[in-house]
């Protein structure tokens, strides 16, 4: 449409946003939309009675815009409309009319006429890709600050260990205890291993498939010392010791972890269960079970969350693992009342 000296502010501003590549419309002062060009029609897929209606009302009707969606959109409307504001910004998630899901950042600009606003016009713009990043790049700091505080705070123990061996041999000369400073030194090691895990993005850790043979996975995992201290009168039983596909590292680094878990939390005497069913690879016990607060329950496996004093790494750890094989971590109750977690998805290969 082309603009005269007699046109209105309004046609005017039409003409500019038909011309616009970005989705745009032009408000009226009751916050309706009196125009929308053709890419806003493209990118959302509306129907013209809801593109050419009273907004945020009829976005949040049709189920397109959230309530709180609507209602930031309407005050940052008001705002311009009201003359409070020359360039109003609101970034907005929208449900398209295929059901997929957009985010994007309208600007907001007056429409003047004699000194009073008639209207706005909205510029639409699609961040959903730099927003992703953003959300990527908070849940890194996030990664990195737990790990810097686990690093910081939970090597310290095992390093203290260390250091207090190699002098006390070095006092003496008996070398007998440079045994235990290794035995710190390699804890120290397996926790970094474990930490640099935690650090990166599960799509980016790489896992080999081979056949791990799970009764021998448990013996060299309770053989090794990996699984911590081991309760004088606890018992290992491997349930099913055929093969399973998977990482041997990763698999080995989740299982030491449940197995070890179980006997921290198992009890006096606990009776830990090793075996792979239809569900997956699973570990459980017969202690006290899940926590009964439900907080407790979703933050077992949060990275640096221990409700008893420990790491806060070990579940997080088999969570983390079970993401890099495309499988999933259950956690639930046993059939003896304990604990059992599982890694749902992992398969039995015989």
């Amino acid at each position: 449409m082309n603009s005269s000296p007699e046109s209105s502010p309004i046609d005017h501003a039409e003409s500019i946003v038909n011309a616009l590549g970005d989705g745009a419309y032009v408000l009226g002062a009751d916050r309706t939309r009196v125009f929308v060009n053709d890419r806003l029609r493209e990118v959302t897929g509306f129907d013209e009675d809801v593109l050419h209606d009273e907004h945020p009302e009829r976005l949040v009707e049709e189920g397109y815009w959230s309530e709180e969606t609507g209602e930031r959109y309407r005050a940052a409307v008001e705002r311009v409309l009201a003359g409070e504001t020359d360039d109003e910004r609101v970034q907005l998630t929208t449900t398209l009319a295929d059901g997929g899901e957009v985010t994007t950042e309208t600007r907001l600009t007056p429409i003047e006429r004699d000194g009073s606003v008639v209207g706005a016009v909205g510029v639409i713009r699609d961040v959903t890709d730099r927003v992703e990043r953003e959300r990527e790049l908070e849940r890194l700091n996030e990664r990195l600050e737990r790990l810097a505080g686990f690093l910081s705070h939970d090597l310290r123990n095992p390093l203290s260990v260390a250091r207090g061996y190699v002098e006390l041999a070095r006092e003496t000369g008996d070398t007998e205890r440079l045994a235990a400073a290794e035995e710190a030194l390699d804890r120290i090691e397996s926790m970094i291993d474990e930490a640099l895990v935690m650090a990166r993005d599960p799509n980016e850790v790489e896992t080999a498939d081979a056949a791990v043979d799970l009764g021998d996975l448990a013996a060299d995992c309770l053989e090794s010392g990996d699984v911590g201290d081991c309760p004088a009168d606890a018992e290992l039983v491997v349930e099913d010791p055929g093969p399973v596909a998977g990482d041997p590292t990763l698999l080995r680094r989740a299982v030491s972890n449940l197995i070890g878990n179980a006997f921290d939390h198992g009890g006096d005497e606990p009776t830990v269960r090793v075996g792979v069913d239809d569900r997956g690879v699973y570990v459980a016990d017969d202690g006290p079970g899940l926590p009964d607060d439900e907080q407790a329950r979703a933050e077992l496996t949060d990275f640096g969350v221990s409700p008893e004093g420990g790491t806060g790494i070990g579940l997080a750890i088999v969570e983390r693992v079970a993401a890099a094989h495309g499988w999933t971590l259950e956690i639930g109750e046993s059939a003896e009342g304990g604990f059992r977690a599982t890694l749902a998805g992992a398969k039995s290969t015989k």
